[in-house]
């Protein structure tokens, strides 16, 4: 019989008997990412957040969820949301701190241009274990029809 990994992770969680409680790990993150990924980001602060946010991230080996029960459990639910969040927010800070360049919403002052020649790519990621791994992927600029009109990149000024 085939193990269905998400069944597995449901249970973890659930069961978990740990030290951590999840608010108390989430409270780490949301504050590892106001401080070190803010919208203004140096490398200095987003190498500081990529150590910080991994010890909210590997509590999660060690968390404790004291409702078992299926139904209404608010802490189960918490928790979940949390495994969700944590992976999102170590790949948001993984991702920003390798990326050399500003562009909208990711604004590095110590890259204060954009750098369209070495960063015009989508940023992939991978979780294994407790390791990110990043990648890119080169942007397709062109449409899948000559109805619609395409638009190079440019920066924005306002």
């Amino acid at each position: 019989m085939k193990k269905d990994k998400s069944l597995d992770r449901f249970d973890k969680l659930r069961n978990g008997k740990g030290l951590n409680k999840t608010s108390e790990l989430r409270l780490s993150m949301q504050k590892t990412m106001q401080k070190k990924c803010a919208v203004f980001r140096t490398e200095k602060t987003l190498r500081e957040g990529v150590n910080e946010i991994k010890k909210p991230y590997e509590g999660m080996d060690s968390v404790l969820v004291k409702d078992r029960s299926l139904i209404f459990n608010t802490d189960l639910m918490e928790t979940l949301e949390f495994d969700n969040l944590i992976r999102q927010a170590i790949t948001t800070m993984e991702s920003a701190y390798y990326r050399k360049k500003s562009r909208g919403a990711h604004a590095r002052e110590d890259f204060p241009k954009r750098d369209d020649e070495n960063f015009l790519k989508h940023t992939l990621s991978w979780h294994n274990g407790k390791e990110v791994k990043i990648k890119y992927r080169k942007v397709n600029l062109s449409t899948l029809t000559n109805d619609v009109q395409t638009f190079p990149p440019k920066e924005r000024i306002y």
